[in-house]
């Protein structure tokens, strides 16, 4: 059943051996340069970090960090108008994940990885939220240029209608440093930029480089099914001189394969009193004997993936104090994902096919792209110039294997293709900037100004016809067999399409230093969209330098997110078997529609076109820099978000009833064939309040020859409340509620209110240690049945631990791991454990966890740089 599962790790370690021998050659740099960020440079108008052979490099603090996110030139982070968290590789190694979305996750208290049961698609790609806020109010930039977002929509749990930027499709091994805007910046960078901005800056050094060989694993697995998410992973990146003055090419690569894990338990004789046979009786009416053996059948927990990923960021200066320059990144992924277990006495099998019953495997292939290149220049008329045009493109094609079309009889394939799924953008932007002394106040006035434009492309393409068509094969007994693939639905043809808008955009900045204390920054935005018109958005920024060991800042903002083409267009469909109470019990054929707001089931039913989500942001907080080594900041928020999009689902399965199969019939939308139809489909939903405070803190202390210890304290407090929920357009009966009970955990009880992150890391000659202590507060996941049927997720402390050793001025080596003391979620109560349609028991933990459900995670490995 499982013949695929050793590819992945086979293929990584036999590309990591060979590729070892790419650094016999390399010169060293010491250990300290690859610990911290040192001496800055500029290069144009980007700033190019490179590194220093201080012995003192342990000592420098965040109140050295430059930064350029939430601002048209550079500042150092402390003196910035808004919260920002700067991320240096040092500390992305010491978390040892292998993709940027986990290692933030760990790094930041109020960037979360999504909670609850993300759909079966989206166990294969996973999501990262701000301030738990959905995943889609976060503006991801790479260099300061937006960057594209993922094509699949991911309906379940926080992900609900989501589909954000896929952080992981970013080789971690070109990441320079990350800074993560804690604030409203749709006025600076239009949509999305509601929670924050998370800001990627990948490697300009012109010489030197590094390469690294891990291996990961989980602690545990349940069952004989898992494989404690084996990995391993290869980072490679080098820096290349391109001309004499100063232009430079700089490439990164990884190379990445992880093992699926299992947190899933065995499925038992009986459950809540029914039994759970997974073998049809024999012909005396006996239960078959294989019921009393193995009964471990789900796979369920991290997928098996495979990633390549590269990239390169170069600039070459050209005459009159122009340069041109270019960055791109490519990644190839497939990850495997177990679909629900099929027995072998399931309606969705072929006795003859699958003795045994079968677990689908569902994949997903991603090919993604973002290539960007332009030119800058510090005299346009005076003006500081930037033009670059920037193309981003993800192609997503989910495929299942180990399944079967019933409806097709015996002879139907076992490997599928269930369609494609592509998102493109295409941005053009030129953007200028000066200073200007006006003569009101002793320092200039700093003017920013830029224009946009911005096509989207959104395409469906259909499965192949065995994956969605009906073969009308007749089982022994007379039942007709369900029509498609088993395990996720594929794209019909009448599903597909071609889906596309523009939007143009210009934008101001004013920045004024009123007095050496006081300074003000003025942002305007607005922006025009081809399906639903205009957006105007504003900013206005201050800080006050009270003494000088004390600040205090705030801002004030309006935002929006426009919806995604994938929000307005995306469908599905999946058909399966159903018992309907209403009907006497009867076991119909259900199809499971995911519809877009343009559909004729969906219009019937009172769905209208999506209107942008909007907000008003509030932010004030203090800065504290009142000794040597020493920094603090508190900031204080509010977010109101407007026309929230959500989808109209209960628990992830829509919406149903006689009312709705009766106006579904009626427009036409589906046969009256006496199939069953459960439909979601995205709306405006509500006006919700997201208040919060960010805390973080870092200290430096020297203890002589014991070496030093860099100390720091974050935490983020945050509550979400719904104000108001928008009525339906139409009277879908009583059992249609305008926000389903599960829809409002998600959006308000699923992330931690208190996330605290203490950490340490001591340097002592050769050796660098870092103790990371976490402390995560309940969450809940608010079931439709009633409040018996919650999940209720426990707080929780979590120690990460990481251990560098410096062999060399050459080699360096770690071992460590995350959640060491193997910490899970509780399992499901016995209510929910009862509501549950799923085999298996003994554990079934909340998806409600923010720390996931795998236990504790363990990786070795070796680095060297030259």
């Amino acid at each position: 059943m499982f013949s695929n599962t050793k590819r992945v790790t086979h293929m990584s370690f036999a590309v990591m051996i060979a590729a070892a021998g790419i650094c016999e050659h390399a010169q060293a740099q010491t250990a300290s340069q690859t610990e911290q960020q040192g001496k800055k440079t500029k290069n144009g108008s980007h700033t190019v970090r490179k590194t220093s052979a201080s012995k003192n490099a342990a000592s420098r603090t965040e109140t050295e960090q430059v930064i350029v996110t939430g601002t048209r030139g550079s500042v150092r982070a402390l003196k910035s108008m808004s919260p920002i968290v700067t991320v240096s590789p040092a500390d992305i190694r010491r978390t040892g994940q292998t993709n940027i979305r986990n290692a933030l996750s760990l790094l930041d208290p109020s960037v979360n990885n999504t909670p609850g049961y993300p759909g079966q698609l989206g166990f294969t790609t996973k999501t990262a939220s701000l301030r738990g806020l959905p995943a889609n109010e976060t503006l991801v930039l790479v260099n300061g240029k937006r960057r594209h977002t993922m094509s699949s929509l991911f309906y379940g749990g926080a992900m609900q209608g989501q589909s954000p930027v896929d952080l992981d499709l970013i080789p971690m091994s070109a990441i320079d440093h990350i800074e993560i805007l804690k604030d409203g910046a749709a006025a600076q960078y239009g949509s999305d930029a509601i929670a924050g901005v998370i800001n990627i800056i990948t490697k300009k050094s012109p010489s030197g480089g590094s390469a690294e060989l891990s291996y990961n694993q989980y602690g545990q697995t349940i069952g004989s099914l898992g494989d404690y998410g084996r990995g391993g992973n290869f980072f490679f990146n080098n820096g290349f001189a391109l001309g004499h003055q100063g232009g430079y090419f700089n490439f990164s690569a990884d190379i990445v394969g992880n093992q699926w894990s299992n947190t899933a338990g065995y499925a038992p004789l009986s459950k809540g009193g029914v039994p759970t046979l997974l073998y049809p009786l024999l012909a005396n009416g006996r239960r078959d004997p294989r019921e009393y053996g193995n009964r471990y059948r789900q796979l369920y927990g991290v997928p098996e993936t495979e990633k390549q990923a590269v990239s390169y960021d170069m600039a070459l200066p050209l005459s009159n104090g122009v340069e041109f320059y270019s960055f791109a990144t490519y990644a190839h992924r497939t990850a495997y994902e177990p679909g629900w277990y099929r027995p072998s006495n399931s309606s969705q099998n072929i006795l003859s096919v699958y003795p045994e019953g079968y677990l689908p495997i569902i994949s997903t292939e991603d090919q993604d792209f973002q290539f960007t290149s332009g030119f800058r220049g510090k005299d346009f008329f005076g003006w500081k110039w930037d033009a670059s045009v920037n193309f981003g493109r993800d192609q997503t094609t989910p495929g299942l294997s180990n399944s079967i079309n019933v409806s097709l009889g015996p002879n139907s394939p076992h490997n599928f293709t269930l369609g494609t799924l592509v998102n493109s953008e295409l941005t053009a932007d030129f953007d200028i900037s000066r200073k200007f002394d006006t003569g009101l106040f002793k320092y200039p006035l700093a003017v920013s100004g830029g224009l946009e434009y911005r096509y989207n492309q959104y395409q469906i393409s259909a499965g192949e016809p065995a994956a969605w068509e009906d073969g009308g094969y007749i089982f022994s007994d007379g039942t007709k067999a369900l029509p498609s693939a088993s395990g996720l639905g594929a794209y019909y043809p009448s599903q597909a399409g071609t889906h596309s808008r523009m939007n143009g955009a210009f934008y101001l900045e004013l920045d004024q230093k009123l007095t050496d204390k006081f300074s003000i920054q003025l942002s305007g935005r607005n922006e025009t969209y081809s399906d639903f018109g205009n957006t105007l958005s504003g900013k206005v920024s201050a800080r006050y330098q009270v003494t000088p060991w004390i600040a205090l800042r705030g801002s004030a903002s309006n935002g929006f997110h426009a919806p995604t083409l994938q929000q307005e267009h995306f469908q599905s469909a999946a058909t399966y078997y159903t018992t309907l109470a209403q009907e006497n019990n009867a076991l119909v054929t259900t199809t499971n529609q995911y519809a877009s707001v343009n559909s004729v089931g969906a219009r019937a039913l009172g769905a209208s076109a999506l209107k942008p989500e909007t907000s008003h942001n509030f932010g004030v907080g203090f800065v504290l820099t009142p000794f040597k080594n020493f920094d603090a900041s508190v900031d204080i928020y509010r977010i109101d978000i407007f026309n929230q999009i959500v989808p109209l689902a209960a628990q992830g399965t829509g919406i149903t009833g006689r009312q709705v199969m009766d106006i579904l019939h009626e427009s036409g939308a589906v046969p009256n064939n006496g199939q069953y139809y459960v439909y979601t489909f995205m709306r405006n939903a509500a006006h919700t309040v997201t208040e919060g405070l960010d805390l973080q803190a870092h200290y430096l202390t020297d203890f002589g020859r014991a070496g030093r210890v860099r100390w720091s304290v974050m935490m983020n407090q945050q509550q979400h409340s719904i104000k108001r929920i928008n009525p339906l357009a139409k009277d879908l009966g009583a059992s249609v509620q305008p926000l389903f009970r599960n829809e409002i955990g998600n959006l308000t009880t699923i992330y931690p209110r208190n996330t605290l992150r203490l950490s340490g890391t001591w340097f002592a000659g050769p050796v660098a240690t870092t103790l990371r202590v976490s402390r995560y507060s309940a969450t809940k996941n608010l079931s439709n049945q009633g409040t018996a049927y919650d999940e209720t997720v426990a707080p929780a402390w979590l120690f990460d631990l990481d251990l560098t050793y410096n062999f060399s001025t050459k080699w360096a080596a770690s071992i460590g791991g995350t959640n060491i003391f193997n910490k899970r979620p509780a399992v499901l109560n016995a209510k929910a454990q009862s509501a549950s349609s799923l085999y298996q028991i003994n554990p079934n933990y909340s998806t409600a966890s923010i720390y996931g459900a795998e236990g504790g995670y363990y990786y070795a490995k070796v680095r060297y740089t030259w």
